[in-house]
């Protein structure tokens, strides 16, 4: 399977809400981030865009901002931890540690967040995964 393009819209079904962006760094489109109690992924950030009308890269929200973050999505693509073990195979159980921006997982270790399925296969090299993201019903429990 080739290398699936990063992208925060979702697809089919998905819900979203507005947030106050509490990282320093801000909050770039296409990562996962915690929001209280609830995992999601940012909405493309705010549009900058340059002289000639072009969006330029990143789209960010800033620390202290009202960012968009989509908490629900029936499928949805996400950075995902590459090398051995780190194959998604569809129905297979997507892990986060709560660190905003880094990749999911399909091992579990302590302290990580059950956050939804592979709703597409991903080899281990593949960097990005299609999940079913169920943020609002995250839990570090199974």
């Amino acid at each position: 399977m080739g290398q699936v393009l990063r992208t925060a819209t979702p697809m089919g079904d998905w819900r979203s809400f507005k947030y106050d962006v509490a990282e320093t760094a801000g909050n770039e489109g296409g990562k996962l981030v915690l929001v209280e109690d609830t995992v999601a992924v940012v909405h493309i950030g705010k549009l900058i865009l340059d002289s000639k009308g072009c969006p330029l890269d990143p789209q960010v929200y800033e620390f202290g901002e009202e960012g968009v973050a989509i908490y629900h999505a029936e499928k949805i693509v996400v950075e995902k931890a590459t090398g051995q073990g780190q194959a998604a195979l569809v129905g297979q159980k997507v892990y986060w540690s709560g660190v905003y921006g880094d990749p999911v997982t399909v091992v579990k270790t302590s302290g990580q967040y059950w956050i939804g399925i592979v709703a597409q296969p991903a080899a281990a090299d593949v960097a990005t995964v299609v999940i079913d993201l169920k943020g609002d019903k995250a839990t570090l429990l199974e």
